[in-house]
C-alpha cells in the first residue's frame, strides 16, 4: 500500500497544476504584500478600478493564486563532481541521492517545502472563507488569528480573493488544488522518514520500492548544495509550523 501511495505521489507531480514563469517564493512574497490589501469589489468594480489604477498592484486574483501554487516531487539524483564525472560509491557503483524538487526544477529543503505548502493552504482556506465556503476552510484558518505573521497570511488570502467574485468552477478548482497540496505534504513527510538530509536512505534496509518510478536527474554536486542552502536560508525566514497545525491541514 505504501509503495502504491509513494509511486502515485511521484507520478502526481507530472500531472500537477504548476507555475509558469513565476517562483513559489515570489508568489509567497506577493501574498504577504497583499496582506493589508482588502478591496472587496465586484468583478465590474474591480475591472473599473483597475482601469483607474485605484486597485493596488499587489492585489491577487483567484486565477493568479491558482497559477502560482507550489508543487513538489521526489527525484533520484545523479551528482557529478567538478570535472563532470559521476560521483560513485566505494565499490564504484553510481551514487544516487533522493531530493525534493520544486516546480522550477530546483532542490528544495523539505522543511521549507512544508512551510510553502502550509502558507498556500492557509491562503487558500482564507479565499474560500471570502467566497462564503466557510465550512470547507474553517480548519485551515482557525489558528490564523494567533500572531502577527499568521494574521498576515490570513489577510493575504483575503486580499487574494478581493476584486474577483468566484464561480462554482473557481471554488471547485481551489478545493482540488488544496487537496493536492495536502498530498504533497504527505509526500514530503514520507520522504523525511525515508531519507537523511543528504538525500541518502536512513539505513541500509530502508524500503525504497516506492521510489522506483521517480524521475532520474543529473546535476553537479556543487549546484545541488547551492540550491539546497538557498532553500534552507529562505525557509529560515518563513513562519514555523507546529505538528498540530500540520495535522489539521492534512485532515482538510
Amino acid at each position: 500500500m505504501k509503495r502504491f501511495i509513494l509511486k502515485s505521489a511521484c507520478a502526481l507531480a507530472l500531472m500537477a497544476f504548476c507555475v509558469t514563469g513565476a517562483s513559489a517564493q515570489g508568489f509567497l512574497k506577493k501574498l504577504k504584500k497583499a496582506a493589508d490589501t482588502v478591496v472587496g469589489t465586484t468583478d465590474a468594480q474591480a475591472e473599473a478600478d483597475t482601469d483607474a489604477a485605484t486597485v493596488p498592484e499587489d492585489t491577487i486574483s483567484t486565477k493568479d493564486f491558482l497559477a502560482n501554487l507550489p508543487s513538489y516531487r521526489v527525484v533520484q539524483m545523479v551528482e557529478t563532481d567538478e570535472n563532470g564525472d559521476t560521483i560513485r560509491n566505494e565499490d564504484q557503483t553510481v551514487r544516487y541521492t533522493y531530493r525534493v524538487y520544486d516546480q522550477n526544477d530546483k532542490v528544495c529543503d523539505p522543511n521549507t517545502a512544508k512551510k510553502h505548502l502550509a502558507a498556500a493552504l492557509k491562503s487558500g482556506g482564507a479565499i474560500l472563507l471570502k467566497m462564503g465556503v466557510g465550512a470547507a476552510a474553517g480548519a485551515l484558518t482557525a489558528k490564523a488569528s494567533g500572531g502577527s505573521k499568521k494574521k498576515a497570511w490570513l489577510g493575504a488570502g483575503i486580499g487574494a480573493a478581493t476584486g474577483l467574485l468566484a464561480s462554482s468552477g473557481d471554488i471547485k478548482e481551489i478545493k482540488k488544488q488544496m487537496k493536492l497540496r495536502r498530498e504533497y505534504l504527505n509526500l514530503i513527510s514520507d520522504y523525511q522518514k525515508t531519507f537523511t538530509d543528504e538525500g541518502l536512505p536512513v539505513d541500509a534496509n530502508a524500503d525504497l520500492s516506492g521510489y522506483e518510478d521517480c524521475e532520474t536527474v543529473s546535476k553537479p554536486a556543487a549546484v545541488v548544495a547551492q540550491e539546497l542552502l538557498a532553500s534552507q536560508e529562505e525557509g529560515g525566514s518563513l513562519e514555523d509550523i507546529s505538528d498540530e497545525e500540520l495535522e489539521k491541514m492534512l485532515e482538510g
